[in-house]
């Protein structure tokens, strides 16, 4: 089959992104000057990272005709998506254990349920709800008509992003109006599912804005959240990250922008090799890469003799963390029994796609 080229990269360049996201946490909230001031700006263009990967689940499940199948949810999306998460989980709670100490491990498997045991892994329990109600979505989306899919869509803006939006920046005075009635909501578009309904109905679009016009407010829309936050954490004393809020109007506007440029650049080309390569590894390189940057921290500290304490640290750590994170993925991607548990890709596909069979056989063809 082939691979869309625009959606392909679109996952590549947020599995980059999201590594960078979380490599710079730790400046962002540490440093200053120089350094501060390029983490900053670089991850007001990463922040679209999370947005993008919801937009593409619903761009590409809301267009498949299986997705309605109760069968293929049960047997291997939810598998593929459940499975490598919870063998991850086993490997941080196994390294916690060994850095940390038994209670702390136990006690963070305990709370598993409900608080994932790294951060980034919340990605997982909502995208595994999602996934549940996505044989129902696919059913709706196909019934909706052009109206109704503008009007579902002005529900999530309004109700979600309009309201955290409001919430976030309106004065102490004002808040109460931004505060939503735990009965009286619309938690069914609520948050990111939004994102998910919003890819569907972007994927479904015929005639795309001009590019000039995307450039601009893709631009605009960067600098706004730089210096917004720049703006509140100076004004707080400490890094304020409202502006880069996954459910305000900032970043969920870039991804939509950036989704489209995309769309407009690549949607009737197909991937190449290398693309269809990094594609295939995202998923794994996502889950991996949380415990990488902690490994990463402990060694760069031995070799450096300090943190991240430069724009040149920074970047070096991240390609650290993402090149080892890639040729780790890789292996276990070659490696029949690794393969399914630490990717969520079936050996077979991985042959084809994703591993060092797939890149001998490019060879030899």
């Amino acid at each position: 089959m082939s691979r869309r080229r625009d959606y392909d990269l679109l996952r590549v360049c947020s599995m980059f992104a999201v590594v960078f996201l979380h490599v710079a946490a730790e400046p962002l909230r540490t440093a200053s000057g120089p350094l501060w001031h390029f983490a900053n700006l670089t991850t007001s263009l990463a922040t679209a990272a999370v947005p993008l990967f919801f937009l593409l689940s619903g761009a590409l499940l809301l267009s498949q005709e299986q997705t309605a199948d109760l069968g293929a949810l049960l047997r291997r999306r939810l598998p593929k998506l459940l499975t490598p998460a919870l063998v991850w989980s086993g490997v941080v709670l196994f390294f916690l254990w060994l850095l940390q100490g038994r209670e702390t491990a136990l006690s963070q498997l305990r709370l598993i349920i409900s608080t994932p045991v790294v951060t980034p892994y919340w990605f997982l329990y909502a995208l595994g709800c999602i996934y549940l109600l996505s044989p129902l979505l696919k059913r709706m989306a196909d019934a909706l008509s052009a109206a109704h899919w503008k009007y579902l869509v002005a529900l999530w803006v309004v109700f979600t992003l309009g309201i955290s939006t409001g919430k976030a920046f309106a004065p102490a005075a004002l808040q109460p109006l931004f505060t939503v009635n735990t009965v009286l909501n619309l938690n069914f578009v609520a948050g990111y599912l939004g994102y998910f309904l919003l890819g569907g109905w972007l994927a479904r679009l015929t005639r795309l804005p001009p590019r000039g016009v995307l450039w601009g407010i893709a631009c605009a829309d960067v600098a706004v959240i730089a210096a917004g936050t720049a703006w509140a954490s100076a004004a707080a004393g400490a890094y304020d990250e409202r502006f880069k809020s996954y459910v305000n109007v900032f970043a969920a506007l870039l991804a939509v922008v950036i989704f489209l440029l995309f769309r407009s650049y690549g949607e009737n080309k197909t991937s190449g090799r290398l693309l269809t390569l990094l594609s295939g590894l995202s998923f794994g390189v996502y889950l991996a890469h949380p415990l990488a940057i902690e490994l990463w921290k402990l060694v760069w500290q031995r070799l450096t003799g300090g943190g991240l304490d430069s724009v040149p640290d920074l970047i070096g750590c991240f390609l650290a963390v993402l090149l080892s994170c890639l040729l780790g993925v890789l292996l276990a991607a070659s490696v029949r029994l690794l393969c399914f548990p630490l990717t969520g890709q079936r050996f077979r596909t991985a042959c084809r796609e994703s591993n060092l069979f797939a890149l001998a056989g490019k060879r030899r063809e």
